[in-house]
């Protein structure tokens, strides 16, 4: 059987109009994809302030993961066969509800248990906010599939490179314009890092309905490959004639295969797809790693403070957007279409300026932000190559199956990237909090000769209660010393009352840990002590934030070293068109020698 398209003769100017009309638009879409999939990022921190762990996070984090890489690979077997102009507007829409009831998780808590407490509403507001992330993870698969289509389908494959490292800037501008974003919004709160990305998606996804369509077939152009044949060489304000011989109304003839078959014999069948798949596991938990906690560890490790944080993570996304552009320029025009080649290349330094990061333990912004962006600028290259290897040499029949596939094993490294990193922080940070606890039952026994250090050590409840309300004090202290000689600030005024609050909570704490009475401990006599205990408890906070992150460090380095061997088994992969080319050339090259 076989599926007939009608041509209709259009101009090459109104061809090349819609080439960079998908381009573009699937470019747009993709970034406001980002806003409503990174946007949980900067909110962390503010969850963990309402008592929401960074397990509980990791956890978050790798679901959503796992079920985006699985939405991947099914959307893009489905996406093969539908219009990506309905199939990622749709996508899109759907991701920015699911924000805004992450938003409003924290009110939503409050109206279902406005008496709980505070760690029960805790508890429910991290429930809202996982089930409502578990869908956005499912609804994130319908983003990239349609893209890669798009770009199959309008873009030949020597074009492939380039096109595909283009349109890859999307990621890059993505997350870097939303963590630009989100470095002033987080300031209102955390839940507004998820209702101003929302806002701003949902216009995105009427843009995506007015801007996308389906194959130039199906708009009446003739296969892009016949057209890019034709035109190639023709220099600028030429006109590109049709052969003589060539119908003024073609028609072009595919072989109809069943879904199955094509999956079989372009995807599950071919070992340079699965050699990918691995490859982008280790990529991934470079990229993610570093995507999903830099604020965080750039704040706890590194001792930046949030917002900078927020612009060094910005800044390894803008790099990466250079490493992108240049990897496509290498498959296509020095590696002749041979995209693993180029992410050997880009994995060698990746490993080189992860190395460093993890070796040079400095807090300094400047260079902080310099590993960063070199991390950035090498590992975005790989990732965007990956999928475009994989699309062009399963064929456009799988292209996005192909890539999907790539991209689940990506996801996949989200189990590592999400619980595994907060599991492995939150591990290794256990011994730091028992010598803090230690500390501080030793310190607060030393200042208040009526309390007995085991009996404090062994009240786990008592003990913890002090050190946060210690921990909040100090923070409300330095806020407050940050205001100074702006007393008459209405911003001033709302820190002024919170350090009051935190200082009657720390009395409290104290009181029912000594059993003094909050007269005794608020005197001038007792001064002294209670600043001793406040500085221990922000000393010791500052060394637990500190001690898990190396190995997490340590991590990027091997799983660049991995990536790295994986594409020296593929280095000289290419699309089939590529190859059947080469032959050709081959075969001229040998027939005129003869």
């Amino acid at each position: 059987m076989s599926n007939k398209v009608s041509i209709r003769n259009h101009s090459d100017s109104s061809y090349e109009y819609w080439r960079w009309r998908i381009l573009i638009g699937t470019m747009i879409g993709y970034i406001f994809f980002y806003f409503v999939r990174k946007s949980i990022t900067m909110a962390m921190p503010g969850l963990e302030s309402v008592g929401v762990t960074k397990t509980t996070l990791g956890i978050f984090l790798t679901i959503h993961g796992v079920l985006y890489g699985v939405s991947r690979f099914i959307n893009g077997v489905w996406s093969d066969r539908v219009n990506p102009r309905y199939f990622m507007s749709i996508g899109l829409f759907l991701a920015a509800l699911t924000n805004v009831f992450c938003g409003y998780a924290s009110d939503l808590a409050t109206a279902f248990m406005p008496t709980a407490p505070e760690a029960e509403r805790a508890t429910l507001i991290a429930w809202i906010i996982g089930s409502f992330w578990i869908i956005n993870g499912w609804v994130q698969g319908m983003g990239f599939p349609p893209c890669a289509k798009s770009l199959m389908h309008w873009f030949a494959p020597h074009e492939h490179g380039i096109k595909f490292a283009t349109w890859n800037i999307s990621h890059n501008f993505g997350a870097g314009c939303l963590f630009i974003l989100n470095a002033f919004v987080v300031a209102l709160g955390w839940k507004y890092c998820f209702l101003v990305p929302a806002a701003l998606s949902l216009l995105g996804a009427i843009f995506l309905f007015w801007a996308l369509r389906d194959s130039p077939e199906k708009e009446g152009f003739e296969p892009v490959e016949t057209y890019y044949a034709r035109t190639r060489g023709i220099k600028k304000g030429e006109t590109a004639e049709k052969p003589a011989e060539a119908p003024e109304t073609p028609v072009v003839e595919e072989e109809k295969t069943s879904l199955f078959q094509d999956l079989c014999k372009n995807v599950f069948s071919n070992w340079a797809v699965w050699v990918l798949c691995f490859a982008n596991f280790f990529v991934y938990i470079v990229r993610f790693s570093i995507l999903d906690w830099a604020p965080t560890f750039l704040s706890q490790s590194k001792g930046l403070d949030l917002s900078a944080a927020g612009w060094a993570t910005a800044c390894y996304e803008i790099f990466g957007a250079c490493g992108v552009v240049l990897s496509g320029v290498l498959m296509d025009k020095v590696f002749n279409g041979r995209g693993a080649k180029a992410c050997f290349v880009y994995m060698l330094g990746c490993g080189v300026a992860s190395f460093w990061f993890w070796r040079l333990d400095s807090e300094s912004l400047v260079l902080n932000i310099l590993l960063l962006s070199l991390i950035g600028f090498f590992i975005y290259g790989p990732q965007c190559l990956i999928g475009c290897v994989a699309s062009t040499i399963a064929t456009k029949k799988s292209g996005a199956a192909s890539s999907g596939l790539t991209g689940l094993f990506g996801y996949l490294a989200t189990i590592v990237t999400g619980f595994g990193v907060g599991y492995l922080v939150d591990g290794a940070t256990a011994p730091a909090k028992a010598e803090r606890d230690q500390q501080m039952a030793t310190i607060v026994a030393e200042k208040f000769e009526s309390v007995d250090k085991d009996a404090l050590l062994a009240d786990s409840a008592k003990l913890s209660a002090l050190v946060k309300s210690c921990e909040a004090y100090y923070d409300a202290s330095r806020s407050l010393e940050n205001f100074k000689g702006k007393e008459n600030s209405e911003k001033y005024e709302e820190i002024h009352e919170k350090f009051a609050t935190r200082a009657d909570k720390l009395t409290s704490c104290l009181a029912d840990v000594t059993g003094e009475s909050p007269d005794v401990l608020t005197s001038k006599a007792r001064v002294e002590d209670v600043s001793r205990v406040v500085e221990v408890a922000a000393l010791e906070r500052a060394h637990i934030s500190r001690a898990g992150w190396p190995r997490i460090f340590g991590m990027l380095v091997f799983s660049s070293i991995a990536a790295l061997i994986l594409f020296a088994l593929i280095f000289n992969t290419a699309s089939p068109e590529v190859i059947a080319e080469e032959k050709r050339r081959k075969e001229e090259a040998a027939a005129k020698k003869a």
